[in-house]
């Protein structure tokens, strides 16, 4: 039984009975308690615009100094955590250091935020988000070393992470509607008066209002709250899709999924899978549109949706760009019957950088004269040697043989190390499989085993390997 109905189902007092029970010796959830109760009572006309805005300008303030303050060319070695314990070059350590120092920086900020969450000060919360904001974009740090490509970026995608790690956190927290009104309230006043016009601001922000909204009672007054602001629907598609499905505004929903669906993907999956229930012409038709937009998004979204009896194109279309993205050879078997030669060999084509999955392709349709072609010019460099000749063993022993033999002795003569014994050894152990040349195989594996000049690792690896069991 989903969560939902469960708790649908469930009496007030049995609620009240867990909630006693895992309260009881839970400061924290104790702590989250009483705050809820206070800002259920708290009276919002106190935290003014100019108090929501002075937050904003002090954190931002707090936090740009902080950040100027790091010096890129001399950075903290004293408190560096080495990433890798292998050789790095110079810059990379200098890159290393600063970005710890930054990284530190943030932490100390989602550290407060935690605080102001449990606190359920969430209007204060989003206020020193925005200031955040703002500090990465504004800092002007000196990088004469070139340890960044672009260090407002990068502080901007720690912003994100550090938005992100929060925005996990209030989903767990249990929030007062009237302060979820009023944080979002807060936050569109402040992007009419400092962000007009702005969606880039507005968007970085849409994930923590869906944070929120989800937990709101009153879909439509912050619908109302939106569509009173300077800021566009089109800005927050996720977030009006949201209200109007919690808002039981079906049409609008649709009307608003049609809308934004070429221009949010979260939107289209939305769209897309209330075609598959509701009207399966729609969803051809929208999915059909959707995968030359962005091929493996959609291929891999659409999988579980497709099938030949719906649309044969379309599940083709699919299958061949998953087969391409993922390598998966029952990709390959649920499109080959629809293949034609000139789509094979397109196929082949794009993927003739996996010789191995190419090889795998091949054997299934029993080309096996292409695979030795293959192995003739990729064999004796290839990493995946053992792959790419395994199909031909038994097709092409004589050949087969031969080539084995070949680049065993070429590599013994030019290349030493485990490593390289332990391949070599892979390599005879194929050769076993292949039909007749008893004699040249033992042969061939003592005249390894006895190279001159003496290969201890060699003989070991062999044995390993199981090659002179019969020997013995």
């Amino acid at each position: 039984m989903q969560f939902e109905q469960q708790y649908a189902n469930t009496s007030d007092s049995l609620k009240i009975k867990f909630l006693t029970a895992i309260i009881k010796n839970n400061p924290n959830l104790q702590a989250e308690f009483t705050n809820f109760i206070q800002s259920e009572k708290r009276v919002f006309a106190e935290f003014s615009a100019n108090s929501f805005l002075e937050i904003v300008s002090s954190t931002k303030q707090k936090y740009q100094d902080e950040f100027e303050m790091i010096d890129t060319e001399n950075p903290d070695w004293e408190n560096y955590h080495e990433t890798s314990s292998g050789y790095i070059e110079d810059w990379e350590a200098y890159q290393n250091a600063s970005e710890q120092e930054f990284e530190a920086i943030f932490k100390l900020f989602q550290s407060e935020a935690l605080n102001i969450i449990i606190s359920q000060q969430i209007e204060e919360l989003i206020a020193m988000l925005i200031g955040l904001y703002e500090a990465t974009q504004d800092a002007e740090i000196n990088d004469e070393t070139g340890s960044f490509e672009d260090i407002n970026e990068f502080l901007l995608s720690e912003f994100k992470s550090t938005l992100s790690a929060l925005i996990e956190k209030l989903k767990l927290a249990a929030i007062s509607d009237k302060v979820i009104i009023s944080t979002i309230q807060k936050f569109v006043e402040h992007c009419d008066s400092e962000y007009p016009g702005n969606p880039h601001f507005v968007n970085y922000f849409e994930y923590l209002l869906i944070s929120l909204a989800e937990k709101s009672a009153n879909p439509d007054e912050i619908l109302s709250i939106i569509d009173t602001s300077t800021i566009e629907r089109q800005s927050l598609p996720e977030l009006v899709l949201l209200l109007n499905k919690n808002a039981g505004n079906n049409i609008e929903w649709l009307q608003t999924a049609i809308q934004f669906y070429k221009i949010n993907n979260e939107v289209a999956k939305q769209l897309l899978q209330y075609y598959f229930e509701e009207d399966m012409v729609s969803f051809v038709q929208t999915a059909t549109e959707l995968m030359p937009m962005a091929n493996r998004l959609w291929s891999k979204f659409l999988k579980d949706y497709v099938s030949i009896e719906l649309d044969k194109d379309l599940y083709f279309s699919v299958f061949y760009q998953l087969t391409v993205d993922e390598k998966e050879i029952n990709h390959y078997k649920k499109i080959r019957e629809f293949l034609s030669e000139p789509e094979f060999n397109k196929l082949l084509e794009e993927l003739h950088w996996d010789m191995v999955f190419t090889v795998r392709i091949l054997e299934v349709e029993k080309r096996y004269e292409s695979i030795k072609i293959i192995v003739e010019k990729n064999g004796n460099d290839s990493w995946h040697y053992n792959e790419l000749i395994t199909p031909i063993l038994n097709i092409y022993p004589d050949f087969c043989f031969q080539h084995i033999k070949n680049k065993a002795i070429k590599t013994i003569e030019n290349q030493r190390g485990r490593g390289i014994y332990e391949r070599i050894s892979s390599w005879l152990k194929l050769m076993q499989i292949i039909p007749g040349f008893d004699f040249e195989k033992k042969n061939l594996i003592l005249q390894l085993y006895n190279h001159k000049p003496n290969l201890p690792a060699l003989k070991d690896e062999m044995r390993r390997a199981g090659l002179m069991e019969s020997f013995v």
